[in-house]
């Protein structure tokens, strides 16, 4: 019986990206990764998701799955109210 060899993906260290050009690829690239696991997540659960993320160069970034921001502006009101009452 012959054995099968298997094949298993290597752990790679992170480090920080000290480039600033490599440092914008990257964000570029990731950032399209995480909308799209953000929209999968919405289309198989029905649920709205939202992100917001600044870049490296202080962009901000957002996505809505309800495509009119307004899960995230729910978000920012429901965060006052939550303050505003004290909550942790």
């Amino acid at each position: 019986m012959a054995q099968t060899k298997i094949i298993r993906r290597q752990k790679i260290e992170l480090k920080m990206i000290t480039s600033k050009a490599k440092c914008m690829v990257a964000f570029k690239k990731l950032w399209t990764s995480v909308v799209k696991e953000a929209h999968e997540l919405y289309l198989t659960t029905g649920e709205h998701v939202a992100i917001v993320v600044y870049s490296p160069t202080g962009k901000p970034y957002a996505y809505d799955s309800s495509g009119s921001f307004d899960t995230i502006e729910r978000f920012l009101n429901d965060a006052k109210a939550f303050a505003v009452k004290g909550g942790h």
